[in-house]
């Protein structure tokens, strides 16, 4: 006996099954790129207000020399990588409740995330040679009292927040002394500048009588 023709329900009933498995791949994928871009902007959106709200360098130079990612982030700052992830995550889940396209939506991610990273570097790039061509010196800053915005160590080195010229300034910063195994000079702490070096302020804790 012969198969049936094109159109018997044997037939229909494998097309219908292939169109199921094509939806259901469909579907699969759209899932996966919602929960891409919800995880893109919680894991981003929170280090993108610490920079917002702490004032936390762009480069990050403290803890990514410690991590040995110093290369990595002298190229692409990590609140740049903040802002892609942030921007990225949130326009993929703006869009997809619009109902755009899922191929159009992940473009629009893609170049709305990567422009506020481009721009968030270009804006910390002008900062950082604005500070540069500063007419204060190192000698103007040795002696100045600082506040630890990033806890520093033996191993690693920290960041520093003080106030130059009535203007607001971040350094890297590293104890001038070895401190005891395990110990740290904490976020929060005051500290003197005790030389510049290399761009780096050798700091001592500040004596709670001077505070």
């Amino acid at each position: 006996m012969g198969s049936g023709p094109s159109g018997s329900p044997s037939h229909l009933g494998g097309t219908q099954l292939a169109l199921a498995y094509v939806l259901l791949d469909v579907g699969c994928v759209g899932q996966a790129m919602t929960w891409l871009y919800a995880f893109m902007l919680f894991a981003g959106a929170p280090v993108l207000l610490w920079f917002v709200f702490s004032g936390g360098d762009a480069d990050m130079d403290a803890g990514a020399e410690a991590d040995g990612l110093g290369d990595v982030f002298s190229v692409v700052p990590l609140s740049s990588i903040a802002f892609v992830a942030t921007f990225f995550g949130a326009t993929g889940l703006v869009s997809e409740w619009l109902g755009t396209g899922a191929v159009f939506t992940l473009l629009l991610a893609v170049v709305v995330g990567v422009l506020a990273g481009v721009l968030n570097s270009a804006a910390f790039a002008y900062l950082r040679r604005s500070e540069a061509s500063s007419d204060v010196s190192d000698r103007e800053i040795e002696g100045s009292i600082a506040r630890v915005s990033l806890p520093m160590s033996n191993e690693r080195r920290g960041r520093i927040v003080l106030s130059v010229a009535g203007a607001r300034t971040q350094m890297t910063a590293a104890p001038i002394d070895p401190l005891d195994d395990g110990k740290a000079i904490e976020a929060g702490a005051r500290v003197i500048i005790v030389r510049i070096e290399g761009g780096v302020a050798l700091v001592t804790r500040l004596d709670p009588e001077l505070e």
